[in-house]
Formats: C-alpha cells, structure tokens, sequence
C-alpha cells in the first residue's frame, strides 16, 4: 500500500477506515485513517494515489504497489525508479541509500511485469488473428448458402479467375524474314539525317 506517516498530513484532509495492513513479517501496523486525493508531482507530471496514514511508521511516505503499477513498466537502478509518461522519461528518486536486496526485489517485480506486459501484446495479436480467421470462415460459410449462391448465380457477376482473358489482350505479329539481313543493316539516327 501507499504509505503516509500519521501526523504529517492535516486532519482535515483525511477520512476514518477500516482498511487493516501489516509489515512482511506479519506484524499489524496501527492505521484509523486514509487519504483519497494525494498528488505525486515530478517535473510537471502528478498522479494521484490514495494513501493509508500509518501510526509509528519508520520512514515519511512509502510508495507501494498501486503506484508501481500506474508506472509500470519501469527500471530499478541505483538513484530510483525510471518510466517513461507520455514519451517523457522521470526518475523517482529514493530518499535513502536502497539497499541492494531491496533493489532486486525491485528489479525481478520490473522484469516480471515486462514479460507479462510483452506476453499481454503477444496474446492480444493472437487474439487479432483468430478473430480475422473466424470471421473470414464466417464469410465462407456464408457464400456456401443457397440463398448467396442462387443471388451470385443470378447476377452477371463473371466468376472466371482473373487471369482467364490475359491472352485477350495479345497481339500477333508476322515479320517477314529477309535473307541476307545483319546488324549493321539496320538503320540508326545519324543515317537518317
């Protein structure tokens, strides 16, 4: 969950809930209250994300899953977290030094959700052409129906291939075959001048 240390946030800006979360290690954390309507700004970009506010909590705010997955896909490197928003690249920077188990956790969530997004694609064209594939048996299916058949028979629709009259066009030409004819017989452009 997206995370907000209890006490940083004006009262009036938060709402009771029921809503319960606990640490990895199973551990209930103390939460009465959410946020609706918080605004994550970077370089002139915002999304908003609800918050929980967590009593206690070691550290100010936490970004959690729901905001990986509005950024995703993304990149884990040393200085934070990059994605591209409308063709424009941000970098979310940690506020501390990450330490490297967390990173790669980090980057194996990135990995995994760039096969899924590329899998997602993947199945998407299939998807595409099963769909073209059954609506052109649809259609075959559909000239093989008496009713089609007796209109197309009925029609002076000309059910002849499309090369059947090529050799209309064909011209035949005699020539007549003089004896002694060479190359050099054959008159060019400075000759007639």
């Amino acid at each position: 969950m997206n995370c907000i240390k209890e006490g940083l946030i004006p009262t009036k800006y938060f709402e009771k809930t029921k809503q319960r979360l606990s640490t990895a290690n199973g551990e209930n954390l103390r939460v009465k209250f959410k946020i609706f309507d918080v605004h994550i700004c970077n370089e002139g970009i915002c999304i908003k994300q609800p918050f929980i506010l967590v009593k206690d909590l070691g550290i100010g705010i936490i970004l959690g899953q729901p905001f990986l997955e509005i950024i995703k896909p993304f990149k884990v490197k040393t200085e934070g977290i990059t994605t591209k928003i409308f063709q424009q690249k941000f970098l979310f920077a940690f506020n501390e030094k990450p330490i490297t188990k967390d990173i790669n956790l980090l980057k194996t969530f990135s990995l995994f959700t760039e096969h899924s997004v590329n899998l997602i694609k993947t199945k998407e064209n299939h998807l595409y052409f099963m769909k073209q594939e059954i609506s052109n048996k649809k259609l075959e299916q559909q000239l093989q129906t008496s009713q089609i058949r007796e209109k197309i028979n009925s029609s002076n629709l000309c059910l002849y291939p499309l090369n059947a009259f090529r050799h209309i066009k064909r011209h035949i030409v005699s020539l007549q075959y003089e004896k002694d004819f060479t190359k050099q017989n054959i008159p060019n452009k400075k000759d007639l001048t």
